[in-house]
């Protein structure tokens, strides 16, 4: 298991203020920005104490987070933690140095811009990108420069929280492939994700198959669980395609369950997978397939290997329109169980008839069971298919 590098707060020595003004006044002004607030993060168990403040359409502000020292060269995952408080910036631009180049006029850094809304996060960690980073190259390798800079009238509030480096290397072993669960078999074969959006927003993850609701959305139904899969071209586009096996394993559960209407369940023996905390080891899964029409082509017990059709895509119970494959992806023996499972359906209910009274200390609390009951079981699918193909 490797274990993940983090700068959690601005008192750490690797959590650098920059202000870029020359008038003293201008920055007294600057510094009077800064608002401190505590925030829950549900992967880690832990509270922080994180910085925020306005947006500003001048560059004048820069904040540095250094990759910790004696970190070993190789391939890591940089993410940022977005609090669920004030973060309604939809334009928050970061810099990460993966390279240094030495000449005549000093250091030149070869960097990746990264733009997140952060808006549309809750008290999650959202990855920037993935690169090979080598810190015997210099201090400024892995280095997460966040910019106040932001085109916004009026002015959002950016938080400057906690970033970690999510090493993605360990010994070499071999371990199954996975691949979407929809698309032609060109198609699931490519690498994952496109790299293409659907509507400027929706990651498209193979052919034209988009998510229109990710990993941890919260929407009528609570904390999602994982992936609605869907085709453009209205509301039936997708009804009757094809759903394939992720992967090699076993059907646990196959057949009507509720308001899922049909439900498939597969257990994978092993498959790389980090967990909410960072840590990355190689474990069992399950892979769940929702609203499965009455065209189920495997039985529990079944072996079954990557690509297999296993079903066709129709919708939920008593639905007469809307399909879509619901996907996702247990890192815990919970589907084994209960492989209809949703969490605290009758907490959301409840919740939504305190719709008016969404930031009462009660109502953040039971939304923040809800997601803690998501992230203790379920992993987001995209990236574990981006990690596993």
């Amino acid at each position: 298991m490797t274990k993940p590098l983090y700068v959690l707060n601005h008192e750490d020595e690797n959590y650098v203020i920059q202000y870029h003004v020359t008038d003293g006044a201008k920055l007294e002004f600057l510094k009077s920005q800064w608002k401190r607030f505590k925030c829950y993060d549900p992967a880690l168990s832990q509270t922080y104490e994180v910085l925020c403040r306005p947006t500003n359409p001048n560059l004048e502000v820069t904040v540095d987070r250094y990759l910790p020292p004696g970190a070993p060269a190789g391939p890591y995952r940089v993410e940022i933690f977005v609090p669920a408080k004030f973060s309604t910036s939809k334009r928050v631009i970061f810099t990460i140095t993966y390279k240094v180049n030495y000449n005549d006029s000093g250091v030149q850094e070869e960097y990746n811009y990264a733009m997140v809304d952060m808006s549309e996060l809750s008290d999650v960690w959202h990855p920037l990108g993935e690169f090979y980073l080598d810190p015997s190259l210099g201090r400024e390798i892995g280095k997460v420069r966040q910019y106040d800079l932001s085109i916004e009238d009026p002015p959002a509030l950016a938080a400057y929280g906690p970033v970690r480096w999510v090493p993605l290397f360990s010994p070499p072993s071999k371990v199954s492939r996975f691949d979407a669960p929809v698309g032609s078999q060109e198609e699931r074969n490519a690498p994952f994700p496109t790299g293409r959006l659907m509507f400027g927003k929706y990651p498209i993850w193979v052919g034209q198959w988009y998510d229109a609701n990710p990993f941890l959305s919260w929407y009528t139904y609570g904390y999602h669980t994982g992936a609605d899969l869907n085709l453009p071209g209205g509301t039936e586009a997708d009804r009757g395609k094809e759903i394939y096996s992720i992967g090699d394993g076993v059907v646990t559960f196959a057949g009507r369950a509720g308001s899922w209407g049909n439900l498939i369940v597969i257990s994978h023996p092993e498959a790389k997978v980090t967990l909410p905390n960072g840590d990355r080891r190689k474990q069992a899964v399950f892979s769940r397939y929702g609203h499965v029409d009455n065209r189920i082509f495997v039985r529990v017990g079944q072996r079954v290997k990557r690509g297999q059709p296993i079903g066709s895509i129709g919708l939920a119970a008593n639905a007469v329109s809307g399909s879509h494959l619901h996907f996702d992806i247990c890192y815990t023996d919970l589907l084994a169980k209960r492989p209809a499972h949703w969490p605290n359906l009758d907490v959301i209910r409840a919740l939504r008839w305190q719709a008016s009274q969404t930031e009462s200390r009660s109502y953040l609390i039971a939304r923040m069971k809800i997601k803690q009951e998501v992230i203790n079981n379920y992993l987001d699918p995209f990236l574990f298919l981006r990690e596993n193909h």
